[in-house]
């Protein structure tokens, strides 16, 4: 073996290593506490329940068309354990595989070290996730077309059925999870409509006649009209709770230790913080529709999946993981650097991801570390306007 095969297999090996003894530490073996609410959704969705009756922390969140989806392994037979099992399996091997597309994506030549960069990183918000039972990868599944299709040329003709197929999807992915709402704004500014038409026709579909079919119109009209009112309960006790690092969470506690209590001085920062989360998406897809640059669509849709993690009323520290496209990006371009401004802030970033779980992460470290993260990804990417840009390689650009 080559000298460099072999500070490969010592790399993977000690990272395998690593996340042995991460995913084995007792207290975080999966407990599958989040996936108990997707299967009790699945089995009152079969006998014609409402999903929306449970109080607590553990509630159902999403919409009734997938709650119907979750009552497909009941259908199918096996105990809850069996299929909790398949489900970590699945996410596990998905996330994985996915992590490897997008560093071998930025850098073909140097995938593997990407990879494991974003495996060393990522790693406890993985275990995290794997261990509540969580379905954020399915949802991510559905718009990945936001990381390689483009904005619509202005001179294009006919219908984009392209973009219909992709507004499907779109609108499944905000049926699992509302965050996916984030990329509207994205194809918005891609002028793709028939993005929105696409996810309308399949709210329209699943949420009505699919749903009427399965339970009768006044059931599904109900159970929809429950599903709209569970997404405007979320109350002040939770937006301040613990584990909640979103903007809103942050400032709530932060103001809370000033003697504030959490009311619209809160809202006017996030909306601020919004704001100019907004302006950069919208200098971004200028820029890359100006430069028809590959990577810059990449970029963007990295910037505007990254927001959830700070625009999101409720964020959890395992949704890190959110930031994985944008941080690879990042640390493609500098990490042979000797910035010391891009050391400290992968530092804390990496270091906000390895102590997710704790109490300084709750206080405020993951908001600091995205935030810096997120400002100097946008002055970089101002620096270099009109420079040269990477360029994601193919086998035919390869050096040899």
């Amino acid at each position: 073996m080559s000298r460099q095969n072999i500070q490969k297999v010592l790399a993977l090996i000690g990272v395998a290593c690593l996340m042995l003894v991460q995913f084995r530490a007792r207290g975080h073996r999966p407990d599958f506490s989040d996936f108990k609410v997707y299967w009790l959704a699945g089995s009152k969705a079969l006998a014609h329940l409402t999903v929306y009756d449970v109080e607590g922390h553990y509630q159902y969140k999403y919409s009734p068309f997938v709650a119907l989806l979750w009552g497909t392994p009941h259908a199918l037979g096996g105990s809850r354990y069996l299929w909790a099992v398949l489900h970590y399996a699945a996410c596990a091997a998905g996330f994985l595989a996915l992590w490897f597309v997008c560093a071998r994506l930025l850098d073909r030549r140097r995938s593997l070290w990407l990879f494991l960069i974003g495996l060393i990183t990522f790693s406890i918000g993985l275990r995290d996730e794997l261990k509540l039972g969580q379905a954020n990868l399915w949802p991510l599944l559905l718009v990945l077309p936001a990381w390689v299709s483009g904005a619509r040329p202005r001179a294009a003709k006919g219908f984009d059925w392209n973009g219909l197929a992709i507004g499907a999807a779109w609108g499944f992915a905000v049926q699992w999870k509302l965050y996916a709402l984030v990329l509207g704004p994205l194809w918005l500014l891609r002028r793709r409509w028939a993005v929105f038409v696409g996810a309308v026709a399949f709210t329209l579909l699943s949420q009505g006649l699919l749903l009427s079919l399965a339970h009768g119109s006044d059931f599904a009209w109900q159970e929809n009209m429950r599903w709209v009112r569970s997404l405007t309960t979320s109350s002040e006790a939770l937006l301040v709770s613990q584990f909640n690092v979103s903007a809103l969470g942050i400032l709530g506690k932060w103001g809370a230790n000033l003697g504030l209590s959490f009311g619209a001085w809160a809202y006017v920062l996030w909306l601020g913080i919004a704001c100019a989360w907004g302006a950069i998406l919208l200098w971004s897809e200028r820029n890359a529709e100006a430069r028809g640059a590959s990577y810059l669509v990449f970029w963007s849709a990295s910037w505007a999946w990254a927001g959830i993690v700070v625009l999101n009323p409720l964020v959890w520290p395992y949704w890190l993981c959110f930031c994985l496209p944008l941080f690879l990006a990042y640390v493609n371009e500098h990490a042979l650097s000797r910035d010391l401004v891009f050391i400290m802030v992968a530092g804390l970033f990496v270091l906000a991801n390895w102590l997710q779980n704790g109490a300084l992460v709750h206080g405020g470290l993951s908001f600091v570390a995205v935030c810096a993260l997120l400002f100097d990804v946008q002055r970089r990417a101002r620096r270099r306007a009109g420079q040269p840009l990477p360029t994601f390689p193919t086998r035919a650009t390869e050096a040899p």
